[in-house]
């Protein structure tokens, strides 16, 4: 039987107990020059209002359906959550990222802000 090892957060406070705002750069070579993009964590608040927004309930038969549209749901959250970046930051240009670039951002975004649990081998 595998053990699985939660990992336990971290949240930073400043002096006066407020919750900081947490940051990541995340390399990106733009032009063959190497730049970056500056991610921050979303709040509950925040991320909850995205993911109601990209999900829809329907009842069926009695069965409640929940769909979600993923590619809505990661373009909010990259839009939400990038601070800085060599790029515009509207949602516009977030939907005209090629994919390959979004998905990086937004698999480093899940990395740093929503790490799920390592199964220990």
């Amino acid at each position: 039987m595998e053990i699985q090892e939660k990992q336990v957060p971290n949240l930073k406070l400043d002096d006066q107990k407020r919750i900081s705002v947490q940051t990541k750069d995340i390399p990106l070579t733009v032009n063959g020059k190497e730049t970056k993009v500056v991610i921050r964590k979303l709040s509950t608040g925040v991320r909850n209002k995205i993911r109601s927004d990209c999900s829809q309930t329907k009842v069926v038969g009695g069965q409640v359906n929940v769909n979600i549209n993923d590619a809505e749901l990661q373009e909010k959250i990259l839009f939400a959550c990038i601070v800085e970046a060599p790029f515009e930051k509207t949602l516009a240009v977030i939907k005209e990222l090629p994919a390959d670039v979004s998905d990086y951002l937004f698999e480093e975004y899940n990395l740093f802000a929503e790490p799920s649990d390592k199964k220990k081998d």
